[in-house]
This record gives structure tokens, sequence and C-alpha cells, in this order.
């Protein structure tokens, strides 16, 4: 959810080329030029003139300072979404030696790896292909839902939880190491790491 406060506009007196200029700004374009002018080093003050030093066209300078700082979060994000295009979370499963597979927060297998398959298959007879594993029964000792809130409130530390997976009569238990799968955000998963048994 947004935070209406971040929608309120908020006035501001800048000194900008040897003049007094004052912007009218939603405070969330405020707390976006700040991070902007952080990352780059510079003052608010000169970020600006330096927006209108090289200003053209009929709008005006709060106009082009809004567009100015979407245009940078938009390169931005274009940048992250490039760099999670090539490290998504199939390809961390695909490429992890151990038994690996990603959750979605309905607890349905969305992907696995050949090491989760060779796992399921030496412990249990007649997994011989992947559709097989909609025969099984995946069962987490704690909601998933509620690491995967734990894990967005809290991204650095993994999320641990036993698990059980039922096929016919038998039972095979044992625990997961998780985190949140970057590029899977609606609805959320998480990439689940086989630990050991419990």
């Amino acid at each position: 959810m947004y935070d209406p406060e971040q929608l309120k506009p908020h006035f501001r007196a800048i000194n900008t080329g040897g003049k007094r200029r004052g912007f009218r700004l939603e405070r969330v374009f405020w707390t976006a030029l700040e991070d902007v002018t952080r990352a780059d080093g510079v003052s608010v003050a000169d970020y600006i003139s330096r927006l209108h030093v090289g200003k053209t066209g009929d709008s005006g300078l709060s106009s082009l300072v809004r567009a100015s700082v979407m245009r940078r979060l938009l390169a931005q994000y274009d940048s992250l979404r490039a760099r999670i295009g090539r490290f998504n979370s199939k390809t961390i499963i695909a490429a992890c030696p151990v038994p690996a597979f990603i959750i979605s927060v309905d607890k349905k297998i969305l992907f696995q790896n050949s090491a989760f398959l060779m796992y399921l298959q030496t412990r249990f007879t007649g997994l011989d292909t992947v559709a097989a594993l909609s025969n099984l029964k995946l069962t987490l000792e704690s909601p998933l839902i509620d690491l995967i809130e734990q894990m967005k409130a809290d991204s650095n530390r993994p999320r641990y939880t036993g698990f059980t997976i039922g096929h016919g009569e038998r039972l095979l238990r044992g625990r997961l190491s998780l985190t949140l799968a970057p590029d899977m955000d609606d609805p959320p998963a998480a990439i689940a790491f086989v630990s050991g048994p419990t």
C-alpha cells in the first residue's frame, strides 16, 4: 500500500543559479530527488541548477524535476529487470547441485532441478517422469505465506522449515532452507533448498 502522505505537495525554496526559487512537489518526488542526488554526489540545488541550465521549451522547472527523477528511476528499473532476467530463479535452481525447487505461495512446485528429481526418485518408486510429481503431497511445518512475509521484511536472512512429502503410503521428511524468488512477486514464490533430514 502507498502512503497517502507521500502524495501531498510540499513546498521548498532552493537557491539555484544565484536565485531563490520555490518548488511545490509531492513528497514522493522530494524523496526520490534526494535519493538521485545522493547517488550522484551532488546537492539538490546543484541538480536543479543543472536542469535549469539545460532547460528548453515551455515546461516549468517543477515539471522538469519530476520528469528527470522519473526518467532516472525508470532507467534503474530497466537495469534491474535486465539483471534479474539474466539471473532468474529458474537459472539459479537449474545450476544448483543440491535438490532445489521453486514453490508458489499456494504450495505448488513451479520448477525443480534434476537433483531434486533424483532425490525423490531414490526415495520413492514410480517417479519416472516429471508428470508423476503431480501425485506428491507437500506439507510445510510453517505456513509459507508467513515465511514469505518474514523474508520480505528481512531479505538478508533465509528461513528454515521442516517438510513432509507424501507419495502413496510413503512419507519423506526433511528440512528446507528458503529464500525469496527475486523475479516472482505476483504471486510471490520462494526458492527452496533441501538442507537435510529432520
